[in-house]
């Protein structure tokens, strides 16, 4: 029997899909065996012109400056998660508990960088390494990071030391692939975690937890469910000076390219089972920027305008990916 010609384009678009998704799976999610740790304290920040479509798409900010990234190649890399330090410095953590201390560009003055591990206890596998996001308290310098494969939140001290774990019961149901992807401490000292885990539901939503307080010690957080812009989903969050918080959203298309979306909150009047949606402020939609951004910082800069911060996260694949860093300026009025 003769097949129709629909039917034969219908075989050879689900052949395609199938293709493509095998070839993200072994790029994006495939792991290659750990590469020794070389020990250098180096960072080197190679420029990246913007184009002129970037340069649109993501106004009203404005671009400081653009880098790649390269260093100690087992740890300045798979960066996930990104905050500010007391002193201006950057701090990033990544998918093996990189631990990444650095100056940009332009930052004057400061001190150097600092790259290392986060600290693992002794009994616990090294799949939990994979460190996706981190919140710095912003008086001292002590800081929190979120690890999704076994959906744990990790306090450290102001020196790094491993104060304390939690495993909330809140995110024990987490798939160990998409737990804690966003983590946010609020300038009332609320903590934000946003799961990449898509719900059931119309809106499509993401699982939303707003903790009280420290999350490793505080009681189980109220519950709430975040929409994003169409197919993006959460992978990075940030605090702004007025309390609001800009959402990082990434959106992975045929044939392997990445967009990103930088969205807007207000999370002061979030209550039990609440709807969120994120509002779209900025993308980046292709060309010499675009990659697998994940994580987003932001604090307060000059003449009342804020500095936000984008880092991308290579997978530790180097192909199709690498490790960008972004410094971006707006004026919060425009947001």
């Amino acid at each position: 029997m003769k097949i129709p010609r629909r039917a034969w384009r219908r075989k050879a678009r689900d052949l395609a899909v199938l293709v493509f998704a095998g070839f993200v799976l072994a790029v994006v999610w495939f792991r290659s065996t750990p590469i020794d740790i070389s020990g250098s304290q180096e960072i080197r920040f190679r420029p990246i012109a913007a184009p002129r479509a970037a340069i649109r798409s993501l106004a009203p900010f404005e671009i400081v400056g653009a880098w790649q990234l390269t260093g100690d190649p087992a740890l300045v890399t798979g960066l996930s998660g990104l905050d500010v330090l007391p002193d201006g410095r950057l701090i990033a953590v990544g998918d093996r508990s990189s631990l990444v201390v650095m100056a940009p560009p332009t930052l004057q003055g400061s001190a150097g960088h600092r790259i290392g591990k986060l600290h693992r206890p002794a009994g616990f596998r090294m799949e939990t390494d994979d460190v996706e996001s981190i919140a710095v308290e912003p008086a001292t310098g002590a800081f929190w990071t979120a690890m999704e494969t076994d959906n744990r939140i990790v306090s450290y001290g102001i020196d790094g030391s491993r104060q304390a774990d939690v495993d909330p019961i809140a995110m024990e149901l987490w798939p160990s692939n998409i737990g804690p992807e966003a983590m946010v401490r609020l300038d009332d000292g609320r903590f934000l975690v946003i799961g990449e885990l898509r719900e059931d539901g119309r809106d499509q939503t993401f699982p939303m937890l707003l903790f009280s307080g420290d999350p490793v010690k505080s009681a189980e957080p109220v519950h709430a469910h975040l929409a994003m812009p169409g197919d993006y989903k959460p992978v990075g969050a940030a605090v702004l000076p007025d309390g609001r918080v800009l959402v990082l959203g990434r959106d992975l298309r045929f044939p392997f390219r990445f967009y990103s979306m930088i969205a807007l909150i207000d999370p002061r009047p979030i209550e039990s089972a609440a709807l969120v949606r994120a509002q779209p402020v900025a993308t980046i939609t292709g060309g010499a920027l675009s990659d697998n951004y994940e994580g987003i910082a932001a604090a307060p800069g000059a003449e009342g305008r804020i500095r936000v911060w984008l880092v991308s996260d290579d997978n530790q694949q180097q192909i199709l990916q690498s490790t960008k860093l972004l410094e971006l300026t707006a004026d919060p009025a425009a947001l």
